[in-house]
């Protein structure tokens, strides 16, 4: 028997049994904790849900997908500026529809005190270092402050993991393409593996190699398929991603007659960036313009300033646009600058 053709089968087999030995310890760490259902006669159905205290809008997106991206970071961006720590401002002639555009992100004189880690940390990044100034850019935060954003990005997933929502230290930031990648990797080496058995196995029985060729691409799917494995929720993981659901059945059934004109400005403040969270924002502003319409046509007036967003007057649809568009431009330098890949 030719030794090639062992040496690929004793390999696909070794392999066949590391992976089954990953793949059965994912399962268990997913099956040790029993995730209680959330107790309905607890919910006071008449209270106006809000965002958990234990979660800030960046770590909403790890309670629904089980991880924690760039994207999450720059969110907090606008987070802070809602909260006045920061100024925003698309640069003057800017082309929305071609490449990644740039910002001014400016620091306030807002003392920054009671904050989360990764919140103190972007406001020492150079593009918002200094009291009012000196303005600097989106680009440049990017490109220029990578350890800073890094370090911000590593304290999000660290609150993620304190806050007791996932079993295991750790789980919440996982890259989920690690496991596509390694089970890829697999199932490319089984394939040169199977044609080396062939070629091996001219002389002889290629069949001994062909099997440890197919373990080993049946390994790799199996790696590919822990892609899609979520981590274990606890119980408190369960109980707040239910406090968070219900809070973004309240804001997707949000209505122009339940936003009052004398509470409109802090309303909006309270709940625009958890709407970018849930992908709600477009449908969360057109109620907020929608009912400005209509406070005008009765002859009454309400407006929400958006004092931390340096742009032309217009829509609250128009500047939710905009701040999708730094969103959608962080996301695009990240990438660029290859932050994603690296953190």
């Amino acid at each position: 028997m030719n030794t090639t053709e062992w040496a690929v089968c004793i390999i696909g087999v070794a392999v066949a049994i590391a992976t089954g030995s990953i793949w059965l310890a994912v399962r268990r760490r997913r099956n040790t904790v029993v995730v209680p259902t959330t107790n309905p006669g607890l919910i006071q159905p008449d209270a106006t849900p809000g965002p958990p205290g234990s979660a800030s809008p960046a770590m909403l997106g790890a309670l629904l997908d089980g991880s924690v991206e760039a994207r999450d970071l720059f969110l907090t961006v606008i987070d802070l500026a809602v909260r006045g720590y920061l100024q925003l401002r698309p640069l003057a002639g800017a082309d929305q529809s071609a490449e990644p555009y740039d910002w001014a992100v400016s620091r306030t004189d807002k003392p920054a005190r009671g904050l989360r880690d990764f919140e103190a940390t972007l406001l020492d990044t150079p593009v918002s270092a200094g009291k009012d100034g000196p303005t600097a850019t989106l680009s440049s935060m990017v490109n220029d402050a990578q350890d800073a954003l890094t370090k911000a990005l590593s304290e999000l997933r660290g609150a993620v993991a304190r806050a007791g929502w996932f079993t295991g230290p750790g789980v919440a930031q996982q890259k989920k393409a690690s496991w596509s990648a390694g089970g890829g990797v697999l199932m490319l080496l089984g394939l040169v593996a199977a044609v080396v058995a062939l070629v091996a196995g001219i002389a002889s029985s290629p069949w001994p190699g062909l099997a440890g060729a197919a373990l080993m691409v049946v390994s790799g799917v199996v790696l590919i398929s822990l892609t899609h494995m979520r981590p274990t929720m606890t119980a408190v993981g369960d109980q707040t991603r239910g406090e968070v659901q219900r809070y973004r059945t309240w804001l997707q059934e949000l209505q122009p007659h339940d936003v009052a004109a004398d509470k409109a400005d802090e309303l909006f403040e309270t709940n625009i960036v958890p709407s970018f969270a849930f992908g709600l924002q477009q449908q969360f502003a057109t109620v907020f313009d929608t009912a400005v319409a209509r406070y005008r046509n009765w002859g009454g007036s309400m407006a929400v300033a958006t004092t931390w967003l340096d742009a032309p007057a217009g829509t609250l649809v128009q500047r939710v646009t905009l701040l999708d568009q730094l969103l959608d431009d962080a996301t695009k330098l990240t990438r660029r600058a290859g932050f994603d890949e690296a953190s």
